[in-house]
């Protein structure tokens, strides 16, 4: 069961506004949602949260946040008993009663709004109209590179990781930035569950935006030369245009004009992180649901059972003899086939089925719609780039050498052989 992170109480308001399944909102009375069990599935949208939410008597109100709060949709609290629903619109925010057992009643507030917003300023005026733009390069294995300074010190190396739920810093770099550390956090990456320093305050500026109030965490596994990541916690209620053809970040008030190249895709945002629907086919394993949009991460993460590289190398081996066509994976209309992944990423909820890395995000023209909840995609100058493979080396290396040892020995057979013939 997902448990949410424990929110400081805050004062209940009394909002009659929005729609709900109880007959009692239609009177003008606060709803109220029956149930046995402390944990209630949420349907936020397209967004299915199975027993995410658990009440917590010492909140009054417990405060659920909406997941795309700009965009208007229903949001539906179902117990094992009731179930009741609103029709959210953004600022607004809507009161419920959770009666556990027919006895005790606990005050929940939906909240069409974001739970900690840090908008950016610009550090020099802007023309009017004029979309806000940072420059990027790519990296040897496609990392967004963005230059940037925190709280006044020197210049940062700072990668764009969609999969990241915040900000985080390189503790090797800390001895360049004059960060004030007052209070710790979990943070769940490669490493693990850690507890980590934390620094609630900072001021990052990144191509003449700045960012004031933001919270960073210090992580050890961060790439040797990387300074820290930043996500799409940065771009809150933005649409956000990744343009790898020109090498450039675009943020926009509102949806741009698009070309009919770009294709849309609904998505669900968890934390900030972007999830794309889709499917995808290795050997006899095929899976349809939410990919996490991760630009952190090299390469692709496919739950297609344990083995981890060996499992790999073996559906390898059988696309080379013809016993599998090969992995292939679908985004709407588009199909990709011979991508590179990596066993593993699965997740405790099943309709999770991977994580999308930037060797195949990188093929596409990206606007990631914070605002309305979608992703459009459009194939770009690297879409026929080839991906890096190690296991298919490798296996192309064991079949050479394997296949030259095979001749060697059966030459070798045939002139023992024909020597004892001659023997004879």
């Amino acid at each position: 069961m997902l448990m949410r992170k424990m929110l400081p109480c805050g004062f209940w308001f009394l909002l009659l506004a929005g729609t709900a399944s109880s007959p009692a909102a239609e009177k003008g009375a606060i709803p109220i949602l029956k149930t046995r069990s402390k944990a209630i599935t949420v349907i936020d949208g397209d967004h299915t949260r199975v027993n995410y939410w658990y009440v917590m008597p010492d909140r009054n109100p417990d405060i659920y946040y909406v997941e795309i709060p700009m965009k208007s949709h229903t949001v539906t609290f179902q117990s094992d008993l009731d179930s009741i629903a609103f029709d959210v619109t953004y600022g607004k925010r809507y009161d419920f009663i959770v009666m556990l057992n027919g006895e005790t009643a606990y005050p929940t507030q939906v909240r069409a709004e974001y739970r900690q917003a840090h908008p950016y300023t610009r550090t020099e005026k802007a023309l009017a109209g004029e979309s806000d733009v940072i420059p990027f390069r790519l990296g040897d294995k496609s990392e967004i590179y963005l230059d940037g300074r925190l709280n006044g010190g020197g210049l940062l190396a700072l990668t764009l990781d969609l999969g990241a739920g915040g900000s985080v810093v390189n503790q090797d770099s800390l001895p360049r930035i004059n960060m004030q550390f007052d209070g710790t956090a979990n943070l769940i990456n490669s490493d693990g569950n850690n507890t980590v320093p934390a620094s609630s305050s900072n001021c990052l500026e990144i191509a003449g935006l700045r960012w004031n109030g933001l919270p960073f965490v210090v992580a050890q596994n961060i790439k040797r030369g990387d300074d820290g990541l930043v996500g799409n916690s940065l771009f809150q209620g933005k649409v956000v245009e990744i343009n790898y053809d020109q090498s450039k970040i675009i943020l926009h008030t509102n949806l741009p004009p698009l070309a009919p190249t770009y294709t849309r895709h609904p998505i669900i945002i968890e934390n900030h992180i972007p999830y794309i629907y889709g499917s995808f086919k290795v050997g006899a394993v095929q899976r349809e649901g939410w990919f996490m949009f991760d630009t952190g991460a090299w390469t692709s993460r496919l739950p297609v059972g344990g083995g981890g590289r060996r499992s790999k190398l073996l559906n390898e081996f059988q696309k080379m003899i013809g016993a599998s066509t090969g992995p292939q994976l679908k985004i709407g209309d588009h199909t990709l086939t011979g991508f590179n992944y990596r066993p593993g990423g699965g997740s405790a909820e099943k309709d999770r089925i991977g994580v999308l890395g930037r060797d195949v995000l990188k093929r596409f023209n990206t606007i990631l719609d914070n605002q309305n909840g979608y992703i459009y995609l459009q194939p770009n100058s690297l879409v026929h780039e080839p991906y890096r493979n190690p296991e298919r080396v490798m296996a192309r290396m064991i079949l050479v050498v394997g296949g030259g040892l095979i001749v060697t020995l059966a030459w070798w057979g045939y002139r023992r052989y024909k020597k004892c013939r001659a023997l004879k």
